[in-house]
């Protein structure tokens, strides 16, 4: 794993965590939900992105 995807990972969190939190002070609580669900599909992203390189890494070395 890299230290780039730990670093996006972490920084896409305090993003997400503070953009919420100035939405939840400021009264649009379903705004704030809709940031969550979205943040959580592009850390998904991130995530499917690595899992498929990963496999792709396993089959070239495994292919003879």
């Amino acid at each position: 794993m890299d230290l780039n995807l730990i670093m996006r990972i972490a920084g896409l969190g305090l993003g997400l965590w503070a953009i919420e939190e100035l939405l939840n002070k400021a009264g649009m609580g379903d705004a704030a939900k809709y940031v969550k669900i979205i943040g959580t599909l592009v850390l998904l992203t991130f995530i499917i992105n690595e899992i498929l390189n990963f496999f792709e890494t396993v089959q070239t070395f495994f292919t003879f």
